[in-house]
């Protein structure tokens, strides 16, 4: 691991629009501070494995023609050096968990090194930080993120493409340039219909913590 970088267009671009959000989304202002500082502290890691799967090939170029704001300019920036995997290999053998996991992917960009990916080659994140887990998601089209919740304060960027999204009780319909925040423990769930998403995350808080998806 090296020094800190003092000019890197992903890692100033990205706390640049954090704390531009703050100001925006004043529910979100506690998350972004804590974003803001995690990414001013960020280091590079050495190169590691890129995998990628047949969702990526597939629908990452397109969305990132289609991409609108500065989520998708700062995927735009990294797009050719991150590596994918997919979740929940726990939930491997369940119909429709096989069907999302054949077409849903996630990039660790910023996080701990490595990233665990239940026995898949697992991607490097390009900037370490204990503290955030920040990243890029391709949801192919017809894709159900089942619901689920977990401890991390979680926010998404949509980049392209359009989804429902439920939050607690409710659902929304979601398309580029959304914002989506999930304080902890809060119960959601994406779905597509007929194009694929492309979304920049964060998890502000509880960066190691473990999604439960819920049956009920």
């Amino acid at each position: 691991m090296s020094a800190p970088v003092d000019h890197d267009p992903f890692l100033d671009g990205f706390a640049e629009f954090a704390h531009a959000e703050a100001s925006r989304h004043p529910a979100m202002a506690e998350a972004m501070g804590a974003l803001v500082d995690a990414l001013e502290r960020s280091t590079p890691l050495e190169t590691g494995p890129r995998p990628t799967y047949p969702v990526i090939d597939e629908h990452l170029g397109p969305c990132l023609d289609a991409v609108v704001g500065a989520p998708g300019e700062l995927l735009r920036l990294v797009a050719d050096r991150i590596g994918w995997t997919i979740p929940y290999a726990e939930h491997a053998g369940e119909s429709d968990m096989d069907h999302m996991r054949a077409n849903y992917a996630y990039a660790p960009i910023v996080g701990t090194n490595p990233i665990s990916s239940g026995g898949l080659e697992e991607p490097f994140p390009l900037y370490a930080s204990a503290d955030v887990f920040a990243g890029a998601v391709v949801q192919g089209p017809g894709v159900t993120y089942p619901s689920h919740v977990h401890k991390a304060t979680e926010i998404f960027w949509v980049a392209a493409g359009t989804a429902d999204w439920q939050m607690g009780d409710e659902w929304t319909n979601r398309g580029p340039g959304a914002t989506i925040f999930h304080p902890t423990g809060t119960r959601h769930a994406t779905v597509t219909t007929d194009e694929p998403q492309l979304m920049l995350f964060a998890w502000t808080s509880d960066a190691d913590c473990v999604p439960v998806i819920i049956r009920f």
